[in-house]
């Protein structure tokens, strides 16, 4: 059932300012029509200045005829068309390329940028004022601001044409087209509606264990399937206090909603025999046809991964190593900023809201996994990902120390050793002794590290492993590495 007008208008009124920007601008019809009104208006005041008050005549010195006007109009429909078919021909022709190199994931992230959208409405615009000048030219008036305009018009145009041209062949440049992706990342994290609407956050579990419903609850259900765009946690917290219930959500943004299964629990907290209207909680959950990136972080992470295994899959190691230090940077701030509290509670610090989300360790296996199952024989990109984990651990919160110590555990045991040589094989113990000091790991360095040499063949190779490893462990102990970090 689609929703009627009325409620799509609810529904955009219940948007935040970051919601209805992208709404409007993710489409490629708004900017384009804002320029073409303007060219509209000035259509109209130009038309108006010649044709009726013949303010022509008052510029001797530039006075085209009739027909010179009709030529130069005539000419710049042609070359405006042109212009533009041929500049978005192009940049379809480059980005298809480019997205089947990378990611198809990234042509939403060109196509709402400003200087993508306000060309296209450059071009459109000024198309649209010649093709309506040529229909009001009459040969009894005298032309000024009409052939002036055009041209200026078509001036404006050429250099908005130059300057996309550099645009796109700055953006299509991958160390800048990631670094935007990380930037637009960041902007998510902090701008998460939790922390917009100033919700209280229980982050001590011990706080709340004893409020935790531990009987089996009612459940609510969409009437549709679909992404979860948007929760109205606001007017969630408000009826959950009124009805006095505590609700857990089942999924969390951009999850897909199925009708058939729950997308929350609830639990009455009295004895009242009150019904729960649960129509007016399912109205609090607004479902969509697809993801959207405005509260996604996941969904952020999984465009990097993309671009990375695309770039494995091209035999491009640089193209992945960078986007890997990305990634990295992207974990740090995900640790610095998220509180990963599940619990939300009303003025009386009260239990009212159990939210689903992920832990670090999650955010990391999102992150690293599939990446750590394309590298398989890959000891470059490998070696970065262990450079990139050691980064991670010095930058990341001491709680999260043992989540990157269990998945570097957890990658290594399924790392092909026997395709180290000798020096690769000398950092890459290393690596792991410091990132096994930093988080507090130490004394599960040789026991994890052991673990690889069973994948080496070669006997000789092997023995200088487990002489080298017992040399690492007792050379540099591990307050030391904690102390120079």
């Amino acid at each position: 059932m689609k929703p009627t007008i009325a409620e799509k208008i609810k529904w955009y009124k219940r948007m935040s300012k970051e919601e209805k920007w992208l709404y409007k601008y993710s489409n490629l019809w708004m900017t384009p029509l804002l320029f073409a009104l303007m060219s509209l208006l000035l259509f109209l005041a130009t038309v108006w200045a010649d044709l009726w008050m013949d303010f022509g005549q008052l510029m001797p010195l530039i006075q085209p005829d009739y027909e010179l006007t009709m030529n130069i109009l005539s000419a710049l429909t042609t070359g405006l068309l042109s212009l533009t078919s041929f500049t978005f021909y192009g940049v379809l022709t480059a980005l298809t390329t480019f997205s089947n190199m990378f990611s198809p994931r990234i042509l939403r992230n060109f196509m709402i940028t400003k200087k993508t959208q306000r060309t296209l409405g450059i071009f459109i615009g000024s198309f649209l004022y010649v093709i309506l000048c040529l229909l009001f030219l009459t040969e009894e008036s005298e032309y000024f601001f009409i052939p002036t305009t055009a041209t200026l018009l078509s001036v404006i145009s050429l250099g908005a044409f130059v300057v996309f041209i550099n645009h796109i062949i700055n953006w299509l440049q991958v160390t800048n087209m990631t670094l935007d992706m990380k930037n637009e990342s960041l902007n998510i994290i902090g701008r998460s509606p939790i922390n917009e609407l100033e919700l209280t956050q229980l982050e001590n579990r011990s706080s709340v264990k004893n409020q935790i419903p531990q009987t089996e609850g009612h459940h609510i259900f969409m009437k549709e399937s679909g992404y979860l765009q948007t929760i109205y946690f606001k007017e969630l917290m408000e009826e959950a206090i009124k009805d006095n219930i505590v609700i857990r959500l089942e999924h969390k943004v951009d999850n897909f909603v199925f009708g058939s299964t729950p997308i929350a629990t609830y639990w009455k907290m009295d004895n009242s025999g009150e019904e729960i209207d649960e129509e007016k909680f399912s109205k609090m959950f607004h479902l969509g046809r697809k993801q959207r990136e405005l509260h996604d972080i996941e969904y952020s992470l999984n465009k990097f991964v993309e671009i990375a295994i695309r770039a494995l899959g091209n035999n491009d190691p640089i193209t992945a190593s960078g986007t890997i230090h990305q990634i990295g940077d992207l974990l740090i701030n995900i640790s610095q900023k998220e509180s990963f509290t599940s619990f939300l509670a009303d003025e009386d610090q009260k239990l009212r809201i159990i939210l689903k989300s992920l832990d670090f360790d999650e955010y990391l296996y999102i992150s690293f996994a599939s990446i750590r199952h394309y590298t398989g024989q890959n000891t470059v990109v490998t070696m970065e990902m262990l450079k990139v984990l050691h980064s991670v651990s010095q930058g990341v919160k001491e709680r999260d120390h043992e989540s990157v110590w269990n998945f570097v555990d957890y990658m290594i045991k399924g790392f092909e050793a026997n395709y180290l040589h000798r020096l690769d094989r000398r950092r890459f113990y290393v690596l792991i002794w410091e990132i096994a000091c930093l988080t507090g790991h130490a004394s599960s360095f040789e026991k994890l590290a052991n673990k690889t040499l069973s994948k080496i063949e070669d006997e000789e190779e092997q023995e200088e492993a487990r002489k080298y490893i017992k040399v690492i462990s007792s050379s540099l102990p591990a307050n030391v590495i904690k102390k120079r970090t």
